[in-house]
């Protein structure tokens, strides 16, 4: 293995959204090692400033994938574009009544019509009501109860996609392209790496194509079941450092 990329919420960070002093000396070690390691989440770089403090990744796939920063140089940008965004910004609103939780990241920060209670994404926020919102952005997440808001986002904005996460009524928004998938592939290209030499660990649906892949695939045993199904390896879950005791048994020792 030459690089190490993990997904953090439900994955890499435990369920109280802290990181184990354990897990941060094992990310040490594969470090010291030689092992280049990455971060692939959803979240925006600037809500994740602690776990980067904590870990020190080499390499950041941000915003579910539409952006890459090794090395602090940003290697890849796919925002989505502003015309899309203020379409879906807008039909969120009318079909919620103006009722239903919207964010959306963007290269001025990250904008929310609610107070996150999430103590990172709190000290990154902008509050907006998102009327006439019209920034180019790399994603937007909503709350929708109904499939069919969704069809019809999808069909009035078909360069966009969508993705919707397990268990929650929050959809995901973004340009084509803008994937953890697409963004290893983009990396491995970057460095010069084998996908064979990639160890990648997830554990909801935007982890699939990550997972599909890496050389070697690891799900946490609280990932989903389509995980779970392509994963090649199942570690404990992540309040119990499952993520550090697979790196710790299989490449440190």
């Amino acid at each position: 293995m030459q690089l190490i990329i993990t997904d953090l919420d439900n994955t890499l960070l435990r369920s109280d959204k802290s990181i184990s002093e354990y897990t941060v000396n094992v990310f040490e070690k594969c470090r010291t090692q030689g092992y280049l390691v990455a971060f692939a989440t959803a979240r925006a770089e600037n809500a994740i400033t602690r776990f980067v403090e904590a870990i020190k990744p080499h390499i950041i796939v941000s915003n579910g994938g539409a952006t890459i920063n090794v090395n602090g140089e940003i290697i890849y940008r796919n925002p989505m574009e502003q015309d899309d965004v203020a379409t879906i910004v807008k039909m969120c609103r009318q079909f919620t009544n103006d009722a239903g939780l919207i964010t959306v990241e963007c290269d001025e920060g990250y904008y929310c019509n609610f107070v996150p209670s999430d103590p990172d994404r709190y000290a990154a926020f902008t509050y907006s009501n998102f009327e006439n919102f019209r920034i180019p952005a790399y994603k937007i997440t909503s709350e929708l109860e109904n499939d069919e808001w969704v069809e019809e986002i999808s069909r009035v904005c078909p360069d966009c996609t969508v993705i919707n996460f397990t268990g929650e009524k929050w959809r995901r928004f973004a340009a084509r392209n803008s994937d953890k998938e697409t963004a290893l592939k983009i990396l491995a290209d970057h460095i010069g790496i084998d996908m064979i030499d990639i160890i990648a660990f997830g554990d909801d649906t935007n982890d699939l194509g990550m997972l599909k892949l890496a050389g070697t695939s690891v799900a946490v045993s609280n990932a989903i079941d389509e995980v779970k199904a392509v994963a090649d390896y199942i570690t404990d879950n992540n309040d119990r450092d499952g993520v550090a005791k697979f790196l710790e048994k299989a490449i440190l020792t």
